[in-house]
């Protein structure tokens, strides 16, 4: 499995981002190159589990100093096995022009 992870800290306040990162819809939006995103697990006010059809991962949040800091995680084994299998199918005739 490739699990990748970003972290940044945002000027916005942890109720604020609480709220996007845990309603499906919202989340949606923002992790939409996963597929249709289904939320698993709700820690209030601090992680949201989620799957997708390409990738599953969580959104952490937490208090940092002028922000909030947000780390997220996704296993893209899935979206990685995807791309190969469409970059091995055949998009056109070979040899042909």
């Amino acid at each position: 499995m490739t699990e990748l992870t970003a972290v940044r800290t945002l000027v916005k306040s942890a109720p604020e981002l609480w709220a996007v990162c845990s309603d499906v819809d919202s989340l949606a939006q923002h992790l939409g190159a996963f597929g249709d995103i289904r939320i698993t697990r709700l820690e209030p006010e601090t992680t949201v589990a989620w799957e997708g059809e390409r990738a599953s991962g969580t959104v952490r949040i937490e208090p940092s100093g002028w922000g909030t800091r947000v780390t997220i995680t996704a296993d893209s084994s899935a979206a990685l096995d995807a791309l190969l299998d469409n970059l091995g199918q055949a998009h056109h005739r070979p040899f042909s022009r």
